[in-house]
C-alpha cells in the first residue's frame, strides 16, 4: 500500500524536495477536495475523474416496530479511471 509519505518520498526522488513535495500534495488534495464538495467535476486528461454522486432516498423499515420511514439521498464522491490509467494497470507499466 502507497502512504501519502511515500509519495512525498517518490516526489523527492523525482527532484523535488520532501517540503515541496509535501506542500504540493497537500494543496492538491485541498484543492480536489474543496471542488469536490462543491459539487464540481475533477478531471484530470489521461488519469480519470473525479465527481460526486448522489443516491437517492431510500425505505427504511424499524426491524423492531416494523414502522416505515424515508431515508435521506446521500452524496459520495467517485473516480473513474481515464483511458491511459486503465491501459498501464492492465499492462503493468507506465508509458511516458
Amino acid at each position: 500500500m502507497l502512504k501519502r509519505e511515500d509519495i512525498v518520498d517518490r516526489l523527492a526522488e523525482k527532484g523535488y524536495t520532501k517540503k515541496s513535495s509535501r506542500l504540493i500534495l497537500d494543496d492538491f488534495m485541498l484543492v480536489l477536495s474543496e471542488a469536490l464538495a462543491e459539487g464540481e467535476e475533477v478531471r484530470l486528461h489521461g488519469f480519470g475523474t473525479f465527481c460526486v454522486k448522489e443516491t437517492g432516498e431510500r425505505r427504511i423499515v424499524d426491524s423492531v416496530t416494523g414502522e416505515e420511514s424515508v431515508g435521506p439521498s446521500i452524496k459520495y464522491p467517485r473516480f473513474i479511471p481515464g483511458d491511459s490509467l486503465r491501459r498501464s494497470v492492465r499492462e503493468g507499466f507506465v508509458r511516458e
